[in-house]
């Protein structure tokens, strides 16, 4: 089991992967962050505990583990076979999206095994050496070295630095999001304690805020329609996604802010440095680094809107394309040609330094270390004082995790027990007035979109209405014939 442990002397947080000395060690210490809700509810609805979840006291105890599986009751479906729903939370100081549904799918994987099978797994790992062998690396150990001697290098650094000090342009004057309400709530919502066996809800430990989860799926023949224009437009899913996101956002505000003149919309989005690498790594833990966005013109709805999806996904393909560059050579990286404002060197370097400036400055200043200097000094980045609409992501096509009838479930052959995989969401507990996308496309063909948001910042009604538009904006509607 992997914890945090801090360093008292240097003020430092570390973490621990405690090394079991037996399968049965192994076993009990999993046990520890298992909750069976059936030894406290018989039956729960698993929308409702989702959205507790996300407004309870801190489910993981960052000192004993830093995840939590919890199994709902089963149920009996029709057929005879049963439905096995999970809750996992997990700290995001070890897991973004994109490991999450890596390990989901490793989980499945598992569960499916023979119990004997994973016994041996198990046994083939009980030692720290073999513990270290799998474990993932540092983000910092994976960025490769600046070539030359100690000069050398402290000259790129200092040339990053004054890059981003005199750096122009940022993100433009941009809307802001249409869906906040007029006056952000200063408490966190009511919350009836309905799970109070197995979750928090002390008022001194819960968040400062409340945050909210909404999903929204496009129909088959919508999902179709979308991939059909972004091959015809020579652009990828992913940047439909974010293309159909501004659109939905660019209704709305125009809805609520009729005008001849709309500034463009912004979208943030999380970068995955893993294919900034010569050798990308595995998906197998947190890996980050974070974009100053996207931005796409605004366009009426007026407008045909087959032409304004191509338009806006060809403009966000353009842009996205900037971060899907890979590093060239043995994975030494030398001045010439990094310095570039699209080269993924100079990204990798400019988001290391913006990472720690980030981690730093959400510490409490008790926590914060009493060595720690700012690297950029008194070279203050430039920034255009505007921030983005909203954030958009996409982990791209979920059947590279898992997709249905992988596992078979009438013929079991040698084994007992099989589990197939049936859905699943995903989301994260958002910050102050964030509004955070992410799409996906099922091994169906079905264009998904979950969001994380501030419930505080944005209802759940005005959530709902994103829902409704998103889910219509592709929708053939048919016109009545005389």
């Amino acid at each position: 089991m992997a914890r945090v442990v801090d360093n008292q002397e240097t003020g430092t947080r570390g973490f621990a992967v405690d090394v079991p000395i037996s399968s049965e060690s192994a076993i009990e210490q999993v046990e520890q962050s298992i909750i069976w809700i059936e030894d406290a509810y018989d039956e729960v609805d698993e929308k409702e505990l989702y959205r507790h979840a996300y407004n309870v006291t801190r489910i993981v105890e960052p000192a004993k583990c830093l995840s939590k599986l919890h199994v709902l009751p089963l149920r009996k479906l029709p057929n005879g076979t049963y439905e096995l729903r999970l809750l996992i939370v997990i700290a995001h100081q070890i897991s973004d999206g994109l490991s999450a549904y890596n390990w989901f799918s490793h989980f499945l994987r598992i569960v499916n095994q023979p119990s004997q099978n994973i016994l041996a797994e198990i046994e083939s790992v009980c030692t720290s050496e073999k513990i270290k062998k799998v474990l993932p690396a540092a983000q910092e150990d994976l960025y490769p070295p600046i070539a030359g001697n100690r000069a050398r290098q402290r000259w790129f650094w200092a040339l990053i630095r004054v890059l981003r000090h005199v750096k122009k342009g940022g993100l433009p004057p941009t809307f802001t999001n249409p869906l906040r309400r007029e006056k952000r709530l200063d408490e966190p919502l009511r919350l009836e304690p309905k799970f109070d066996r197995v979750f928090d809800y002390s008022p001194s430990t819960r968040p400062p805020m409340s945050c909210g989860h909404v999903s929204a799926s496009l129909s088959a023949a919508a999902s179709a329609r979308l991939i059909s224009l972004c091959r015809s437009a020579n652009v990828s899913i992913g940047a439909g996604c974010f293309a159909l996101a501004g659109l939905g956002m660019m209704s709305i505000h125009e809805k609520r802010s009729p005008s001849d003149s709309h500034p463009p919309f912004t979208a943030s989005f999380p970068l995955n440095p893993r294919g900034f690498f010569v050798n990308p790594p595995p998906a197998d833990s947190c890996m980050l680094a974070f974009s100053e966005g996207i931005v796409m013109p605004f366009l009426s709805s007026d407008l045909p809107v087959e032409g304004r999806f191509k338009l806006t996904a060809k403009h966000a393909n353009r842009e996205l394309r900037v971060y899907q560059k890979r590093l060239k050579g043995k994975g030494k990286t030398g001045t010439a040609g990094i310095l570039d404002k699209s080269s993924p060197g100079r990204l990798l370097a400019t988001g290391y330094i913006t990472q720690i400036e980030r981690v730093e400055a959400k510490l409490p200043q008790e926590r914060r270390s009493p060595s720690f200097q700012n690297p950029q000094g008194s070279l203050a980045p430039s920034t255009a004082g505007y921030g983005a609409t909203c954030g958009v992501s996409s982990i791209g096509p979920l059947a590279t995790f898992f997709k249905r009838g992988t596992y078979d479930l009438k013929n079991l052959g040698d084994k007992d027990f099989a589990a197939d995989f049936r859905d699943v969401n995903i989301g994260v507990r958002a910050r102050e007035n964030e509004f955070l996308v992410g799409s996906s496309t099922s091994a169906e063909g079905i264009i998904g979109f979950g969001v994380s948001y501030d419930l505080n910042a944005i209802s759940a009604e005005a959530a709902e209405m994103w829902k409704e538009t998103m889910e219509g904006m592709l929708e053939v509607r048919e016109v009545a014939k005389l």
